[in-house]
């Protein structure tokens, strides 16, 4: 039989066609809004401890272990949350996993600013973080599912930008705040604003739909059809003109009520996984050396609390356009180059940073490793996404945030904590780059290029 779009259809098409010929219309936009702030949203929350380190450093005099802990307490709940919450997301619901994080976190964050000493703060990042991993994963998965192969990496570029949004309010808000404040109170009110994504959830019950690829998946033919065509009656009403039609269904594998994780080692598979974990893990950790240290590097460098903050405002706020720009070459050079060359510029400005001594030469140093490195985020997600099909997608894209962040976001900070303690600005800064200089090596090595392809013919290739 053949489908033609709309409420007229007398067969059910499967959910990769249908959304490979979808017009980008207003309504896509829409969906891809919705999911781009939820991400700013957590963002925020995960940027608040770079910004309260600061003051927390002086309020309860920590050394470096203390601050390399605090630094990473958020991370490591990510990555033992993130993994169980992938299983859940492809065995429950992509939606539904993403509304329980955002709940979770949002509590846990507001709590921590009640507590009365580092470590219940470690430990409120650390419970925080188990939502946060919840959610990471998700935005990405789901647009990655609901989105035509040529917008696939482009939209990751965009969703991922409200990212750097949130990693930039974090520190502004800071600089707005904590000096006009006692000490003592305005680290609490940046934990205080993160309990505000308990509202939004209620924006993503309301207007982010299922993923209908991993609703026929799950052999939930009739939701997948309804979801698919709403989605197309908005797109054809916004168009003014009706899609073109599909003849041709690819076969699904159904899998109801099991999730086979094992797949993630097995086959085709293990090359991609190991491929992608240590990829995911070396980019990653240029972001967090940014992210939850250039405050604490900005002050080691003689840089007042006020200007700190500022500074590092404006060197997370370059990634925003670092993005745009990724979003736009991702899908015209592809994976593996963007991924290569975003990265390598990023590990050179690493290398050099810590022999900078003037303000201008430190900060432009800093803009041009944000506006590259962090941007080169989007694409390794986009691709962590297209290495698995859809019955492990969530648990694959969970295990490669996990990993990633264990490597990129817990031990290669925790150790940046002490070599900045001991060697200075720039040992640690010699440390981000030799471990973005091996993300090169493995997805330049070891990678296959996925640009153009279907989301189901990249991942079963």
């Amino acid at each position: 039989m053949e489908y033609r779009g709309g409420a007229a259809a007398e067969a059910l098409v499967g959910s990769a066609e249908r959304i490979e010929r979808l017009y980008v219309t207003g309504y896509y936009w829409v969906i891809l809004l919705v999911a781009a702030l939820a991400w700013l949203i957590e963002s925020y929350d995960i940027g608040i401890i770079g910004s309260a380190l600061v003051p927390l450093k002086r309020l309860y005099h920590l050394g470096p272990g203390q601050v390399g802990l605090l630094a990473i307490a958020s991370t490591v709940g990510i990555v033992v949350g993130v993994v169980p919450a992938g299983y859940l997301a492809d065995r429950l619901g992509r939606k539904r996993m993403l509304m329980a994080g955002m709940v979770f976190y949002s509590l846990c964050t507001g709590l921590t600013g009640f507590a009365s000493s580092w470590p219940f703060i470690a430990l409120g990042r650390f419970v925080a973080g188990l939502g946060l991993g919840a959610v990471f994963p998700l935005p990405y998965t789901m647009l990655s599912e609901m989105s035509p192969s040529y917008m696939r990496g482009t939209a990751a570029g965009i969703l991922d930008s409200f990212l750097s949004l949130g990693y930039f309010a974090s520190p502004l808000l800071a600089s707005l705040l904590i000096p006009r404040m006692d000490l003592e109170v305005g680290w609490r009110v940046l934990f205080w604003v993160g309990a505000l994504p308990l509202v939004y959830t209620v924006v993503i019950w309301r207007l982010l739909p299922e993923s209908p690829r991993w609703l026929e998946v799950k052999g939930r033919h009739a939701e997948a059809e309804a979801v698919l065509r709403r989605i197309e009656a908005r797109i054809e009403r916004s168009a003014g003109k009706p899609l073109p039609s599909v003849e041709r269904r690819r076969a699904v594998k159904v899998v109801k009520d099991q999730v086979p994780v094992a797949e993630l080692w097995s086959g085709p598979f293990l090359r991609r996984t190991l491929m992608i974990w240590t990829t995911f893990g070396g980019v990653f950790f240029i972001f967090y050396a940014i992210t939850s240290f250039m405050p604490t590097v900005l002050t080691k460098e003689g840089f007042g609390l006020a200007a700190s903050f500022g500074f590092t405002a404006l060197i997370q706020g370059a990634a925003i356009p670092g993005k745009w720009l990724e979003a736009w070459v991702v899908e015209r050079w592809g994976r593996r180059p963007t991924i290569a060359a975003f990265t390598l510029v990023a590990a050179a400005c690493a290398a050099v940073f810590g022999w900078l001594k003037t303000v201008p030469a430190i900060v432009a140093v800093a803009v041009v490793m944000s506006f590259f490195g962090i941007a080169a985020d989007p694409a390794v997600k986009v691709y962590a996404a297209e290495q698995y099909p859809t019955r492990i997608r969530g648990v694959g894209t969970a295990f490669t945030e996990g990993v990633g962040r264990l490597i990129g976001g817990a031990l290669a900070p925790y150790l940046f904590a002490l070599i900045l303690g001991g060697m200075g600005v720039a040992g640690s800064f010699w440390l981000v780059a030799g471990v973005a200089l091996v993300a090169v090596v493995v997805v330049w090595a070891f990678g296959r290029e996925t640009r153009g392809e279907l989301l189901e013919q990249a991942a079963e290739a």
